[in-house]
């Protein structure tokens, strides 16, 4: 990413300058950095996630768990949770686990990784009560 094209560094104040930075940090991300795009990142990540705490948008870690990542990274992706039968099994144990009926198995969790590259920690959460 071109200097000129990055957003200026500034308080977000509004969904339209979030999404904005969003894209910004995500074409960073796939172009590569160098050591001055990555002190650039730096600083526009930490206004982004002061946003998001400012507006709700951040979880708290002891309410996320692996069917909250999962769920994430399928709407990030836009994918049907019908794409995740060859990963988890048949339609029916995949609806146990996305509604928290069943635990993910450790095979489950390893395709997992293996198909989404989704961080074993991640997936290894479960819900506190």
């Amino acid at each position: 990413m071109e200097i000129q094209d990055r957003p200026r560094l500034k308080i977000i104040e509004n969904d339209n300058e979030y999404d904005e930075a969003l894209k910004a940090i995500k074409s960073l991300m796939d172009s590569g950095l160098s050591e001055e795009n990555e002190d650039y990142l730096e600083v526009l990540s930490l206004i982004v996630e002061k946003f998001e705490e400012e507006k709700g948008y951040k979880l708290e870690d002891n309410n996320v768990d692996a069917v909250d990542i999962i769920s994430y990274y399928l709407s990030e992706h836009e994918l049907p949770q019908k794409s995740l039968i060859p990963i988890l099994g048949p339609a029916s144990r995949v609806s146990e686990i996305m509604n928290r009926k069943r635990k993910l198995s450790l095979t489950q969790i390893e395709n997992l990784h293996t198909h989404f590259k989704i961080p074993y920690q991640l997936l290894m959460k479960q819900r506190e009560n």
